[in-house]
């Protein structure tokens, strides 16, 4: 069993602390370095939605280790708190954006902050459907996997975007880090490429929809649509 195991791809164990990584440095200089200096505050909901999304990177990185040990039972029957968390973290989601939004706008936020809003339900209903597509095919590994990459690098752009605390001489932070949190996918592309000498179907048309989503959110934040949708949902006056 041990030498079964450990002849079994790693690849999604490695991406699994890549993630957690990856939200620990992008999170350090605006939530756990003031943390520790006890100089944060926030409403609960922040909290709240933080430790759902470090509770999620950390239930893939227990799935990957089960599936590496060949726990294919419990790994299945861990699978509720992986739904569970998804349904939490998107309800969460769409609550810190109107928190955020509606603080941002009272201090004065332009129309990026507004069209923000628009991107953040874009992508919490990324994130669950992503999500729920890999409960959907649970019984096609292969897919049910690959799937829950991509939600969890869609659910990493917040951790990206935050880098540019550590990075301020990046041009452009908001595009360049987008970009750099989509380029994940290119490193399960070429993994596939390497390891099977094919790419799955599962990258190429719904990790091209994904990358396809962002892109579009990028051109569309200060777009009239956007606006007019925010402003809507918001209950704020049309301009």
């Amino acid at each position: 069993m041990t030498t079964r195991a450990a002849q079994r791809p790693k690849f999604f164990m490695y991406m699994a602390y890549a993630f957690l990584a990856i939200a620990l440095i992008g999170f350090s200089t605006t939530f756990f370095i003031p943390l520790a200096q006890r100089t944060f505050s926030a409403p609960p909901i922040i909290h709240i939605h933080g430790a759902l999304l470090f509770g999620w990177l950390l239930f893939f990185i227990v799935q990957a280790s089960l599936i590496q040990r060949r726990s294919f039972l419990t790994h299945r029957q861990l699978g509720v708190i992986g739904a569970a968390l998804c349904i939490a973290i998107v309800a969460s989601g769409v609550l810190i954006g109107l928190h955020v939004t509606r603080r941002d706008l009272a201090a004065g936020g332009d129309d990026f902050v507004l069209g923000q809003f628009v991107n953040i339900l874009i992508e919490m209903f990324l994130f669950g459907s992503l999500v729920g597509a890999a409960i959907a095919f649970r019984r096609d590994s292969e897919s049910h996997k690959r799937l829950l990459l991509l939600a969890t690098i869609s659910a990493l752009a917040p951790a990206w975007l935050r880098m540019r605390h550590l990075l301020p001489g990046v041009p452009n932070p908001f595009v360049t880090f987008s970009l750099l949190a989509d380029s994940l996918l290119l490193v399960a592309i070429a993994r596939d490429w390497i390891a099977l000498k094919r790419v799955h179907p599962v990258y190429i048309w719904v990790g091209g929809a994904m990358v396809a989503v962002h892109i579009t959110e990028l051109l569309a934040i200060t777009s009239q649509p956007w606006l007019r949708l925010s402003r809507f949902l918001l209950g704020e006056p049309a301009v």
